[in-house]
C-alpha cells in the first residue's frame, strides 16, 4: 500500500504536521503536492507563508490551484519583490481575479512610464 492511498482518511492536523515536517527537511522523498488536496484553506494559507518563507519555487507553483485569489496575489507580491527567485510570476495569472490582474496591469505600465523617463 502506498501512502497516498491514506491521505483521505487522515485528520487535517496530522496532514498539516506533515506538511510541515516536509518544509522542514525531516521528513524526506514525500511530495508535499500530495497533500494539498486533502489541507483545509486555512491550513493552505498558513503552509504558503510557510513555503514562501522557505523559498519553495516549485511547491509555490502546484499550490496555486488549491489556494484563494488572495493567497495567489501574496505569491505574486512575494516574487515581485525578489523574495522567490525563479518564480514565474505570470503562473499566478489564471489564478487571480480581474481586479487583481488589472493592478498588476498598471503597476506594469506605471513602471514602463517610469523607466522610460529614467532614460530621457
Amino acid at each position: 500500500m502506498k501512502y497516498t492511498q491514506l491521505l483521505p482518511f487522515m485528520d487535517e492536523q496530522e496532514l498539516m504536521d506533515v506538511a510541515t515536517e516536509i518544509i522542514s527537511g525531516n521528513i524526506k522523498n514525500i511530495r508535499i503536492e500530495k497533500l494539498y488536496p486533502f489541507l483545509k484553506s486555512e491550513d493552505l494559507n498558513n503552509l504558503v507563508d510557510k513555503l514562501i518563507e522557505a523559498k519553495e519555487v516549485s511547491s509555490l507553483h502546484s499550490v496555486l490551484p488549491f489556494i484563494s485569489k488572495e493567497k495567489v496575489f501574496v505569491i505574486y507580491r512575494a516574487a515581485e519583490q525578489g523574495q522567490l527567485e525563479g518564480f514565474d510570476q505570470s503562473s499566478c495569472l489564471p489564478f487571480l481575479d480581474s481586479s487583481m490582474v488589472k493592478e498588476i496591469f498598471r503597476d506594469l505600465i506605471k513602471k514602463a512610464n517610469d523607466e522610460t523617463d529614467d532614460e530621457s
